[in-house]
């Protein structure tokens, strides 16, 4: 398998958290959504396979959790460009905590801090519910 990724420090949770809370609007998460995107390590075609696919999402998600020690470790991938954005969100929020921090942190509450929960299709709402139960189940 390929050598997994960390995150770059763009994407940590506070970092992330300082950008979009000073994006104002949709137009402007939006925006900083499809930078996130770019942002998040690629994954190879290798590894996308059903095997990684979420499902419950109508982008094309694939999502990969192993454990490093007592931390969990993401790589995760999507067709949209938006959707990528929300998993660079979802891995910021998630990667390298332990299981105990992983089964109480609350992904709706942060989205609600940083201003997207209004923003959210139900179909994306569904699909963000999708990844985290994901890896909740890691």
């Amino acid at each position: 398998m390929s050598t997994w990724p960390d995150l770059p420090e763009s994407l940590s949770l506070p970092t992330l958290s300082t950008r979009l809370e000073a994006a104002h609007g949709w137009e402007a998460k939006n925006r900083l959504l499809v930078q996130l995107a770019r942002e998040l390590p690629p994954m190879p075609d290798e590894l996308k396979t059903g095997e990684h696919r979420v499902a419950g999402c109508e982008a094309q998600v694939w999502l990969l959790t192993r454990w490093q020690g007592n931390h969990l470790q993401l790589w995760a991938d999507s067709d949209s460009r938006i959707v990528k954005g929300l998993l660079a969100l979802v891995c910021a929020a998630y990667a390298q905590r332990n299981k105990e921090e992983i089964a109480t942190f609350d992904f709706g509450e942060l989205l609600q801090t940083l201003g997207l929960q209004r923003f959210l299709s139900s179909s994306r709402a569904s699909g963000l519910a999708a990844m985290v139960k994901v890896i909740r189940n890691a």
